[in-house]
């Protein structure tokens, strides 16, 4: 029981971030203003488009930057989580430089988002704030099936714990005329 808990503790800690991500505007997600789906239906125009991939450009260092100190600092808690004496004021720090370290991307993300609704018209955004629903509902789609695929390659077979693997089939084997 006692290798169950930092388990849960990490995963207590990885849907603290939810609430937060929840209430910023859900975006189509990579780069959506080169799409021709979403070109077309927000009727953006070439220089648009050219204005957006500026935006998303002069961001994408500091994104990978702090990406990594995200990443950085959620192995640092999973080692504090696996340590066999757990500190539990070395695990408060960790998650609240994670959670610091979180908000700073989020922050990033949404200061972003507000130079790109600068370069749409008030319909586009509108447009955008309308179909926010119907994205969070693909991008949750998509996190779901990765997320099914990696269980399942996680496992012999891709059973669950306390499944049976399913058998390998017999090779097929020529009937004879």
């Amino acid at each position: 029981m006692k290798t169950r808990w930092p388990f849960a503790a990490l995963a207590l800690v990885a849907l603290s971030a939810v609430p937060a991500a929840a209430q910023m505007l859900e975006m189509p997600g990579g780069k959506w203003w080169k799409r021709p789906a979403i070109v077309e239906g927000l009727k953006l125009s070439t220089e648009q488009q050219d204005r957006l991939d500026e935006v998303f450009l002069k961001n994408r260092r500091a994104f990978v930057d702090l990406k990594a100190d995200v990443d950085r600092r959620t192995i640092d808690l999973e080692d504090l989580l696996a340590a066999k004496d757990v500190d539990p004021k070395k695990v408060g720090a960790a998650s609240e430089a994670l959670e610091q370290a979180r908000g700073r991307l989020g922050k990033a993300r949404t200061m972003m988002v507000v130079d790109m609704r600068g370069i749409l018209t008030e319909a586009q955004w509108k447009q955008i704030v309308d179909r926010r629903d119907q994205w969070r509902a693909e991008r949750e789609g998509e996190m779901r099936k990765r997320f099914n695929r990696q269980r399942g390659n996680a496992r012999p077979g891709g059973a669950r714990s306390g499944q049976a693997s399913a058998p390998e089939a017999a090779p097929e084997v020529p009937e004879e005329p």
